[in-house]
């Protein structure tokens, strides 16, 4: 019996060359509680000493609002056998995989965040950044892949026979020779040639994810590793035919506060909509209301799940499926509505927060919480702890098995928490040294994605989050979780909050060295003040006034509000607090009513 009390693994991991002494202290005092926690006998290995298989299913863009065991899931969410794994062991609340396809798929593959991930986009520079499947190989486990590849492309990019024993790839980097994300697709099968794959691809990745576990049935004694790779719920957000307009009669999906703004006291960027409002007051995009995209996509989920409950009853046909951790995440979330978004990539958490559940009776807790955040590095280093595999290069993430193994020690997760988790998002570039040469030379125009978007490096510390961004003129974001899960009072704009502001700055440098950007961190632009906004104003600061007879009120402004001072005389004035109350909406031409643009 192999015991998984290992101080170096349970501490947090750090590059040597960065470390802290109060990172380094922190790290012990956690590895030394563990180590206590864990003297009762936990272990990951099997009774007999077998070594787990892992099987680890990534979906795409798919929100944990379309998982319907999470308390904030869509009230039409319906994800029975997703639901069933986190029964039978452990969900986690806030899990950051990525910010955009590529870089949660480099980060997967490597064990680094994206700005430390040292080869091209193109994955034509992977000399001395391999992927870190061979040292789970090299430790007697047979590989296996399928879906979505979105990191370089063509065969050399894929590394079947060095990172994979068995391998269906969809190389999404091929672009139009690979076909769409549901129907028409080009696989290339260990390697070879791209041959069609016929059908809806969700569920022929599962038929082959039954195919690989049956085949690997005949080798018991021979651990596995899996990795199936979803294409769903990826734009065109396409449900099988058997689900398509499932959701159709369900109660309309709820619209977000902020759809419209304004948002006081966030980044310049924030400050617009994507959507449109519609004759009808509701939000639009492409023609089709936020109703619309939010059921047709969590329609896709359909499919998904179903491919769950087959995956798990194959498992359990050949006798896999005590030996088996399955984890079941996404490479991001997908935000519709919230803070006037809809996509993935900005740092907030509708938008980048994915589904995390493990599932594994026989070595886990079952039906357990967890509320520490991890990374998408953190899961990476615990996969070498399951495989009893150390890593042979550079890899930053903390081992999460203290978490699965007890999800609800308040001690633990208090210590987990105090180390910051990371997430971050510079576009399309990669390399430390790249981010250093455009930061140094000030050149904010090459540190943006979309129009107006800096690159952002976040982090969160017990229940603060922090947000920077890699330009001069933009405002940090902070926001208390746990007061404000909506993330809609932004904190770095309070003065009273300075102290904190400054401790979450000066952790998120630290982060970043201790997540392989050193050559770059001390280059970040100092943000721009927030203070000098003030407190943004609530609906107690905002002065209304009501006509008698009439059924809204009006702010300071409003065109339809007489600036007769004889008129407003005989109106009542109250605030839109006291408005609210009474039952008395406010204007929708008032400006502080009014979408951008209008």
């Amino acid at each position: 019996m192999i015991t998984i009390i290992v101080v170096h693994q349970i501490g947090c991991v750090l590059p040597k060359r960065t470390s802290t002494r109060t990172y380094q202290m922190t790290s012990f005092k956690l590895a030394l509680l563990l180590l206590l926690v864990f003297a009762r006998g936990f272990t990951v290995a099997a009774a007999d000493g077998s070594p787990p298989n892992i099987l680890y299913i990534f979906t795409d863009d798919q929100s944990y609002r379309t998982v319907s065991c999470y308390p904030r899931a869509y009230e039409f969410a319906n994800t029975p056998n997703i639901d069933q794994l986190a029964k039978r062991g452990v969900r986690f609340d806030q899990a950051y995989m990525g910010a955009k396809c590529v870089p949660s798929r480099a980060t997967m593959l490597t064990g680094r965040l994206q700005f430390a991930v040292e080869s091209n986009y193109d994955g034509s520079d992977i000399e001395g950044n391999t992927y870190w499947f061979p040292t789970i190989r090299d430790k007697g486990y047979y590989t296996g892949m399928i879906g979505k590849w979105h990191y370089g492309k063509g065969a050399e990019a894929h590394q079947h026979g060095t990172a994979w024993d068995w391998s269906v790839v969809w190389d999404h980097g091929q672009y139009d020779a690979a076909g769409g994300y549901y129907y028409d697709q080009q696989v290339m099968i260990n390697g070879a040639p791209q041959v069609p794959l016929g059908g809806y691809s969700t569920d022929r990745y599962t038929d082959f994810t039954e195919q690989f576990i049956r085949e690997r049935a005949t080798q018991p004694d021979k651990p596995w590793f899996y990795w199936l790779c979803y294409g769903g719920v990826h734009g065109p957000y396409t449900p099988a035919d058997r689900h398509r307009g499932m959701l159709e009669d369900e109660p309309e999906t709820e619209i977000p506060v902020d759809i419209w703004g304004p948002r006081p006291g966030k980044p310049s960027h924030f400050q617009d909509s994507k959507w449109k409002q519609g004759e009808d007051g509701k939000p639009y995009i492409s023609g089709k209301p936020l109703d619309f995209w939010v059921k047709q996509q969590t329609e896709a989920v359909a499919a998904i799940d179903e491919g769950v409950g087959r995956i798990v009853k194959v498992l359990e046909e050949t006798g896999q499926l005590d030996n088996t951790i399955i984890v079941f995440t996404s490479d991001q979330g997908y935000v519709w509505g919230h803070h006037g978004l809809k996509g993935k990539i900005d740092p907030y958490e509708t938008a980048i927060r994915s589904p995390f559940i493990i599932s594994c009776p026989k070595r886990f807790p079952v039906g357990k919480v967890c509320k520490a955040p991890i990374n998408g590095t953190d899961v990476i280093r615990s996969f070498h702890t399951w495989a009893e595999a150390e890593p042979r290069l550079f890899m930053p993430g903390r081992d999460i098995t203290p978490l699965v193994m007890n999800p609800d020690s308040e001690p633990v997760l208090k210590l987990w928490s105090k180390v910051p988790t990371m997430m971050t998002y510079v576009h399309n570039r990669y390399e430390p040294m790249e981010m250093a040469k455009r930061l140094q030379a000030s050149d904010w125009a090459s540190c943006m994605y979309g129009k107006n978007s800096p690159w952002y490096f976040m982090v969160l510390v017990q229940n603060y989050k922090y947000t920077r961004y890699a330009h001069p003129d933009r405002i940090e974001e902070l926001y208390d979780l746990d007061n404000d899960p909506e993330e809609l009072d932004n904190l770095a704009v309070k003065e009273r909050f300075k102290d904190k502001l400054l401790e979450m700055r000066a952790a998120c440098i630290q982060s970043i060295k201790d997540n392989g950007g050193s050559v770059f961190a001390d280059s970040l632009p100092l943000p721009k003040s927030g203070f000098e906004l003030g407190e943004p104003k609530t609906s107690s600061d905002i002065t209304v006034y009501h006509a008698t007879g009439k059924n809204r009120v009006h702010c300071e402004g409003c065109r339809r509000l007489s600036t007769d001072p004889e008129v407003l005389a005989t109106m009542t004035k109250m605030t839109l607090a006291e408005a609210e109350a009474k039952g008395l909406p406010l204007c929708s031409r008032c400006p502080i009513s009014l979408p951008k643009g209008k």
